[in-house]
């Protein structure tokens, strides 16, 4: 019953139907909902429900949320975030812990009120055009035997104060098996993806790793 509730609301965010989205929100949250500018979220997945007790829970929520900084422009972010809910009258509703704040890859970011900027965290690297360089990887070329098993590899580091999701590319040659070991990095952590051909396959193309909306890396691959 939550996890359906909680569809339906982050639906209508993602759609940007708040007026309709605030049949899903605690009384005692409404006047911050319409006092705040509201998460510009382009998409979300559902991770985890918590149950905290009979009548309160946490939802592990990953967003990819827009957000904007003084001198810093608008970043897209996919991000994990905690979503708190309660019980009301045989009902389910979201409501915001107001002392939160959002994370990000450089660390906490804390919305205020009015105008959707927020304060930039410590972490954020006084030249933004070093950002890229924070997360790296080892290589981007890949070469693979054909009824071979062995498997190659790379590794993405990340070096950002926060933490970046790490996915592949819906596109990948026909033929390969790719396999990621950590999908999600904190601050000086390693993410291992491997790669395998399937029997007598000769798989040759592009395979597109994202870090976050910060960071792609397009991986060669080649089959002998």
């Amino acid at each position: 019953m939550l996890r359906a509730r909680a569809e339906q609301f982050y639906t209508l965010e993602v759609a940007g139907m708040y007026r309709q989205a605030e049949a899903y929100i605690a009384q005692d949250t409404k006047d911050f909902y319409y006092d705040h500018d509201k998460p510009v979220w382009k998409n979300f997945r559902i991770d985890k429900v918590e149950f905290q007790d009979e009548s309160h829970a946490k939802l592990t929520v990953t967003v990819s949320q827009v957000l904007k900084a003084p001198g810093f422009g608008t970043q897209e972010f996919k991000v994990p975030t905690t979503q708190t809910w309660k019980l009301e009258d045989g009902e389910w509703f979201y409501y915001y812990d107001q002392t939160a704040a959002v994370d990000t890859p450089f660390g906490k970011w804390q919305v205020v009120k009015g105008d959707g900027n927020i304060s930039l965290p410590p972490g954020m690297p006084a030249d933004t055009s070093s950002i890229q360089s924070l997360i790296s990887i080892d290589r981007t070329t890949i070469q693979l035997v054909a009824g071979s098993q062995k498997v190659e590899t790379v590794t993405v580091s990340n070096h950002l104060p926060g933490s970046v999701s790490i996915s592949i590319g819906a596109d990948r040659p026909k033929g390969l098996i790719v396999n990621i070991d950590k999908p999600q990095l904190g601050r000086d952590e390693k993410a291992v993806i491997s790669f395998s051909v399937v029997g007598e396959a000769k798989p040759t193309g592009t395979v597109r790793i994202e870090a976050g909306p910060l960071q792609e890396f397009l991986i060669q691959i080649s089959t002998k």
